[in-house]
């Protein structure tokens, strides 16, 4: 698997392997970015009159316009042609059929399950060692619903682009069948702005990346990834509106 040959069209140049270290940069530069936005950035948006929602939405949306940004000059920087169909075909985003929707399904399912075994488990965990995680989220209920689903857009498509669209193709072919694990690990290293989650977060964030890998499609992580980030905005809403 490390020999695969990657080519999305006659006008496109071969991808090159990624090598691990090339992997812990592109993971690591956009984790202290994360956290440069959420100890640095949003504070400072408070600090000069913005209310907490807002500061973090805008402190959010510098991270993640930054790594579509990443994505797109990553794009051109490796000779691609600057067309939508050749920027879809050398990122994956294609189409779904019954196979994608049957994988993008059930991994949606074995996600939220796993999610919320873990939920519970750190809860414990966190009450056995006498730790409080710190409040990283803005607390009350949401005044702008059309921000936060800018938010949520932004999120999606610049850690898809970045981690599955630019990144795990390259790292297929240096690392073959285990790439998506090697992935999972580093994306949750990612998260590393509420490092006492990450252990937690690696039961699941290899998921998306194994179907990525074995899809060879990038739509299936777009769905997933939304569907999760959107039920857990949901259920936020929900609260607010009737709380327990």
């Amino acid at each position: 698997m490390g020999s695969i040959e990657y080519a999305v069209g006659e006008s496109m140049p071969k991808l090159k392997p990624m090598p691990l270290w090339q992997s812990l940069i592109a993971f690591g530069v956009p984790a202290l970015a994360a956290v440069v936005c959420h100890y640095f950035i949003w504070p400072y948006f408070v600090n000069i009159g913005l209310s907490t929602e807002y500061g973090y939405h805008y402190a959010s949306i510098i991270l993640f316009i930054g790594l579509i940004v990443a994505a797109v000059i990553a794009y051109w920087k490796e000779g691609n042609p600057l067309r939508w169909r050749s920027f879809r075909e050398r990122y994956r985003l294609k189409g779904m059929g019954w196979r994608e929707w049957k994988w993008t399904t059930t991994s949606i399912f074995v996600n939220l399950l796993l999610a919320l075994i873990t939920t519970f488990l750190a809860v414990a965990v966190y009450e056995f060692l006498k730790f409080v995680p710190p409040e990283i989220y803005p607390s009350g209920q949401p005044t702008n619903i059309s921000l936060l689903l800018v938010v949520l857009l932004l999120n999606i498509f610049g850690e898809e682009l970045w981690w599955r669209g630019y990144i795990l193709p390259r790292q297929e072919l240096r690392h073959g069948n285990y790439t998506w694990l090697l992935h999972g690990i580093l994306w949750a290293f990612f998260h590393i702005y509420k490092w006492w989650a990450v252990p937690f977060m690696l039961v699941t964030t290899p998921i998306v990346p194994f179907i990525a890998q074995r899809l060879k499609n990038t739509t299936p992580g777009v769905i997933i990834h939304l569907v999760l980030n959107g039920s857990g905005i949901a259920m936020t809403l929900l609260f607010s509106q009737f709380p327990m």
